[in-house]
């Protein structure tokens, strides 16, 4: 249940978010398999396999919703292979050469042909629309993908104003400082980080398991190398990877929150996911208000209710 990342965007106009008819419009927009002739298809579904009929799951303040997608999977190489024996084929029976445009007609009919009989890979974008504090969290690393879920979203909803947040200090500032001093209030600096010379092409290192409290490292910091990722354990309750673009990646509930969700006595799957979803609104909400804060706060911070 619990996300493995967090991609926060700032959701600058509540209003647009209507929890009462939130749900019947991601029904409107739900997943449909893919048909013979489509590359990619994208819809919601039911976030928790024993509500199926909840596409906006309500906890705590916050809703937890799913786009699932189906991508056909058609390698650029197969098609500019198919492509080329065809191109060489008429131009050796037809004696002439094949132009740029018909050559692309060649290559979208090729893909129109192959495209009934690619595999298909499926997948699901989890994402938590928190309303008390004004955040959707998308459970990606990869920022492509959490843009897709975010702009899936704003058309289902007709509008939805977000913006990526920015910190009164930048990540990278502020992580190299708490990398040669020490770390804010409530963190400590675990054994994973990624130094990186400024400029393009700049010299990188990457630490796995590693003192980061040695002389090795501080000559990297004093070398001129920038801290691009940095490994912190929040309260003794979640560990994390900040990176340069105030994401914050393989999230790890420690177990301290382990043991809560222990205690909660949870008597079966569907109760289980309760209490898990519980425990992810509520630490998730915490953690990223004390990563902001830890950065000096949000800048231009106006949320419409």
């Amino acid at each position: 249940m619990w996300f493995k990342d967090l991609q926060p965007y700032r959701i600058t106009d509540l209003a647009k978010i209507d929890l009462a008819t939130l749900d019947a419009e991601l029904k409107k927009r739900s997943f449909v398999p893919a048909g013979s002739l489509d590359r990619l298809t994208a819809g919601w579904i039911a976030p928790a396999a024993h509500a199926p009929d909840i596409f906006a799951f309500a906890n705590s303040g916050a809703v937890l919703i799913a786009l699932k997608t189906e991508e056909k999977l058609l390698p650029s190489s197969v098609v500019k292979e198919s492509a080329e024996e065809r191109i060489a084929d008429i131009e050796s029976k037809e004696f002439r050469r094949v132009s740029k445009k018909e050559a692309k007609e060649i290559r979208e009919r090729i893909v129109e042909e192959l495209l009934p009989r690619a595999f298909s890979r499926s997948r699901v974008l989890r994402a938590l629309i928190d309303l008390k504090a004004g955040w959707i969290w998308v459970d990606s690393a990869t920022p492509a993908k959490a843009e897709l879920l975010v702009q899936f979203l704003r058309e289902t909803l007709g509008s939805l104003p977000t913006k990526l947040a920015q910190t009164q200090l930048d990540p990278v500032t502020a992580m190299s400082t708490w990398l040669d001093q020490s770390a804010p209030s409530n963190f400590t600096i675990d054994a994973d980080c990624m130094l990186k010379a400024p400029g393009e092409g700049g010299a990188q290192v990457t630490c796995r398991r590693h003192d980061l409290n040695s002389d090795e490292v501080k000559l990297h910091l004093k070398s001129g190398k920038m801290v691009m990722q940095l490994a912190l354990s929040w309260d003794d309750r979640i560990a994390f990877v900040l990176t340069e673009k105030l994401q914050i990646k393989r999230l790890q509930f420690l177990d301290l929150l382990q043991d809560q969700l222990k205690d909660s006595d949870a008597e079966d799957a569907a109760a289980l996911f309760d209490a898990s979803l519980t425990l992810l609104v509520r630490e998730g909400r915490g953690l990223l208000a004390a990563v902001i804060e830890a950065l000096g706060g949000e800048i231009g911070l106006e949320v419409a209710q």
